[in-house]
């Protein structure tokens, strides 16, 4: 089955390079890297210009017009444009080991998605990290530097999202695995059943929330992502507006009726989209054979 890669940005474009590194060293390739951009200042390529001849998979950027913070539209439109069986959803700032691919395929279903869990690391750890993966060594070497209880820490987690999954299956819990939108994984196929991202949520947050609500609704449930290594989150600066969300009522009211009304699909979304400005698409090494 075709993997998508689907990462969405808005500048901190050298979180996407590390993201691209990791993606050259996995030991199954994508079939795509879509990069979905909500309308950066900063140009991709000037980013990533040296890595792309390395590249044995597909390089798509889609691009929209900066109309303040549209994550729901920018993974629609990846969506859309997506050629992949399998769509493994990335935030720019994610890294991750060789066989992060590879157990996500491994693990893919038709009835849930694979939900990962990334450490949040210090602005120190990332500088040292940046310099590891531009060294190319191995992935293991990232880990070795942090703490211990980093590792503790998102195991502890797995273990709790088992039980979450668990506890769901015997119809003790609603919904189950929490969907975050950091690192996850689900088939295409089921994105497009919900009708992927609500784009009526624009603004930061609960978007993931309602996508995973309505997942969970339509039975396509959460699944614990364990890897050898663990995935990481660079550090970046925290955004002080988005301690509270526009979007809170209009996510309890949806919470509602989806779990009352078992509304599993939004109006506006993949197949309808909110907006209707210019979406522009480029395959960025266009040279290549597919």
């Amino acid at each position: 089955m075709k993997i998508s890669v689907i990462v969405p940005v808005y500048n901190r474009l050298e979180h996407l390079r590390a993201l691209f590194i990791c993606l050259l060293s996995q030991t199954l390739a994508p079939y795509e890297l879509i990069i979905t951009d909500d309308g950066s200042s900063e140009k991709v390529e000037d980013y990533i210009k040296d890595l792309i001849p390395k590249a044995k998979f597909k390089i798509k950027h889609i691009y929209q017009e900066d109309k303040g913070f549209r994550k729901t539209r920018a993974l629609n439109n990846a969506v859309r444009n997506s050629d992949g069986d399998i769509l493994v959803f990335c935030d720019q700032d994610l890294i991750f080991p060789e066989n992060y691919l590879e157990k996500i395929s491994d693990n893919i279903g038709q009835k849930h998605f694979v939900m990962g869990r990334p450490y949040s690391i210090t602005e120190k750890e990332k500088i040292k990290t940046l310099g590891i993966l531009e060294r190319k060594h191995e992935y293991k070497e990232i880990e070795d530097i942090m703490p211990r209880e980093y590792i503790e820490s998102v195991n502890k987690t797995l273990k709790k999202d088992k039980l979450r999954r668990i506890m769901n299956k015997l119809k003790l819990n609603k919904r189950g695995i929490r969907l975050v939108g950091m690192s996850y994984a689900l088939t295409k196929k089921n994105y497009i059943l919900v009708n992927g991202y609500d784009e009526s949520y624009q603004g930061w947050g609960y978007e993931d929330d309602d996508f995973g609500n309505r997942l969970g609704i339509k039975g396509i449930k959460g699944k614990e992502l364990i890897t050898p290594l663990i995935q990481f989150h660079l550090y970046h600066y925290f955004d002080p507006t988005k301690k509270h969300s526009l979007n809170e009522d209009y996510y309890y009211g949806r919470k509602e009726e989806i779990f009352k009304n078992k509304d599993y699909y939004c109006k506006y979304g993949y197949n309808n989209s909110v907006d209707e400005d210019i979406v522009t698409i480029k395959i960025i090494n266009n040279d290549k054979r597919y």
